[in-house]
C-alpha cells in the first residue's frame, strides 16, 4: 500500500479544545477514593437504577482522563504548559522519523512537542485503564433509564464533552501511530454523532476513522467511512478516492474500487495517487493503453514537470510499440529530473531489447547466408551501443541494481576485444556481480 499521509488531525478537525484550568492541582489519590464510592454506587440496586448516577460516573470518568493528561491538549504550546500544568520534571530531545520533538516527561505521564506544539502523550501511570469507554458506557446506561427525558440536555452536554475528548485522544493516538487507538475513538466520535440527542456529523472524523482504520489493516471497517466522508463533502484533496480503492485493493476486490479512482481523476486530476493507482489497474487488467493516454495527457497539462508523468507515458508507449513516442517521453522525464533511474534504465532497455530480436533473427538465418548474418548482426551492436550509456548512467545513479549490471555484462562482453577500456568494464561488471 503506499504511504498515507498523516497530519496533525487537530489543526485539520477544527474541534473545540478543552482548555486547561490556570492552577489547578491535581489530586489523583482522591480520584481513587471517588472511583470506589461510584462502583459501589452502581452495584446498588436502588441507586443503579437513576440516570443521576451513571451520569456522575461518566463525568466522573471524563474527569479522570482530562487529570491523566495534565488537562493538557493537542496544539497547546510549550510556553502554556509550562504556566498552567507546570515544568516538567526532566525535558529531554528525541529525532523521531527525522523531527526533533521535546519530550516533557511528568510525573504520570510524557508529552511530546513537534515544532512547539503538543503532538501526542503517553500515560504511564494510569488512574485506571479506558476511562472514555467507561465514561460512554456510563451515558448510553444513563439514557436508557431515563424515560421521560428529563435528564436530555445534561447527557447531551456530557456527550458532547466527550465527544471533544475522545477526538484529543484519538488526534494524540495517531500523531504516535497507534491507528488501533485513533480508530477506536473516531469510530466513537461517530457514533455519539448518530445519537438523536446530538445528531451531528463531524465530516473530517469520518476520514480519519477510515483513515485510522486502514492503517490499522481492518480494511472492510474503513470503507464505509470514507463512503460517507465522500458524500459529505470531505476528500482530503481527493485522497479518499485512492484509499478506498486501495481498501478494496488490499482485500483482493480491485474491480469494485475500480469506481472510485475513475470518479477521483474527474474530481481531481492533479492527484497523482489517484492517477498513477487508475493507470496501474489498467495496466494490470490488460486494458488497451491508450485509452490512459487520455488520462496521463491530462494530467501533464495539469504538471507539466512531474517527470513521474512522462515516465508513464512512456512506458505505455512502449507497450504499445510506439518507440520513438516512448524515448521522447523518457528522454523528458531525465530532461525534468537528470537522476531518474527508471527512465534511463528504461531507454537503455528500449534499445537493449531491439538488438536482442536482431540476433534472435540472426541466429534463425542459415548458415550459408553469412553475409545476412552479418548484417543483422551489424544492426543488434548498433543497437546494443546505443543502449550502453543509458545502462551506464543507470549504474552509476543506482550502483546496486543487479538487472543494469546483469545488462552491463551483455553489452560488455559482446565488446570486449573492441578496446581495453570495453575488457577491463567486462572485468569489473563480473566482480561486481561476484561480489554482490
Amino acid at each position: 500500500m503506499k504511504r498515507l499521509t498523516t497530519v496533525l488531525l487537530f489543526s485539520v478537525l477544527g474541534m473545540g479544545m478543552l482548555n486547561a484550568q490556570t492552577g489547578v492541582q491535581i489530586n489523583f489519590d482522591q480520584f481513587g477514593k471517588k472511583i470506589e464510592k461510584s462502583n459501589a454506587t452502581i452495584q446498588d440496586p436502588k441507586k443503579n437504577a437513576k440516570p443521576d448516577a451513571w451520569i456522575a460516573r461518566a463525568e466522573l470518568f471524563m474527569d479522570v482522563f482530562d487529570a491523566q493528561i495534565y488537562r493538557a491538549y493537542p496544539g497547546m504550546d510549550m510556553k502554556t504548559f509550562s504556566l498552567l500544568i507546570g515544568k516538567p520534571t526532566e525535558q529531554t530531545q528525541e529525532v523521531v522519523e527525522g523531527i526533533t520533538v521535546d519530550k516533557f516527561v511528568m510525573d504520570r505521564a510524557e508529552f511530546y512537542f513537534a515544532n512547539g506544539s503538543l503532538d501526542h502523550w503517553q500515560v504511564t501511570k494510569p488512574v485506571v485503564e479506558n476511562p472514555l469507554e467507561v465514561a460512554y458506557e456510563s451515558l448510553i446506561k444513563a439514557i436508557e433509564l431515563d424515560a421521560s427525558k428529563k435528564k436530555a440536555k445534561p447527557i447531551m452536554e456530557d456527550l458532547l464533552k466527550l465527544k471533544n475528548y475522545l477526538i484529543n485522544e484519538g488526534s494524540s493516538c495517531y500523531s504516535k501511530k497507534d491507528y488501533g487507538c485513533s480508530y477506536k475513538c473516531f469510530s466513537k466520535v461517530v457514533e455519539i454523532g448518530k445519537n438523536p440527542l446530538v445528531n451531528q456529523k463531524d465530516t473530517a472524523i469520518y476520514y480519519y476513522a477510515g483513515l485510522s482504520a486502514q492503517l490499522d489493516g481492518k480494511f472492510e471497517e474503513c470503507i464505509p467511512y470514507y463512503e460517507e466522508s465522500i458524500k459529505l463533502g470531505f476528500t482530503s484533496e481527493g485522497s479518499v478516492y485512492f484509499n478506498i480503492f486501495d481498501a478494496y485493493k488490499s482485500l483482493g476486490k480491485a474491480d469494485e474500487g475500480a469506481k472510485y479512482l475513475e470518479d477521483g481523476f474527474i474530481k481531481y486530476p492533479k492527484n497523482t495517487n489517484v492517477l498513477f493507482s487508475l493507470i496501474s489497474y489498467y495496466i494490470d487488467k490488460g486494458e488497451d493503453p491508450s485509452k490512459i493516454l487520455v488520462y496521463i495527457d491530462q494530467a501533464i497539462a495539469n504538471e507539466p514537470n512531474n517527470p513521474s508523468l512522462f515516465f508513464a507515458k512512456g512506458t505505455l508507449h512502449d507497450r504499445l510499440g510506439d518507440t520513438d513516442e516512448a524515448l521522447t517521453s523518457y528522454q523528458k522525464a531525465i530532461e525534468i529530473d537528470p537522476n531518474y533511474f527508471d527512465a534511463y534504465y528504461n531507454i537503455g532497455a528500449l534499445f537493449f531489447n531491439v538488438g536482442v530480436k536482431y540476433v534472435e533473427e540472426a541466429n534463425k538465418i542459415p548458415a550459408k547466408e553469412i553475409e545476412k548474418y552479418d548484417e543483422l548482426m551489424s544492426k543488434a551492436n548498433v543497437e546494443f551501443k546505443k543502449s550502453l550509456p543509458y545502462m551506464e548512467n543507470a549504474l552509476k545513479i543506482n550502483p546496486a541494481s543487479k538487472e543494469v549490471m546483469d545488462a552491463l555484462k551483455n553489452i560488455y562482453f559482446r565488446f570486449r576485444n573492441e578496446s581495453p577500456e570495453m575488457s577491463a568494464k567486462y572485468k569489473e561488471i563480473i566482480d561486481k556481480l561476484n561480489n554482490m
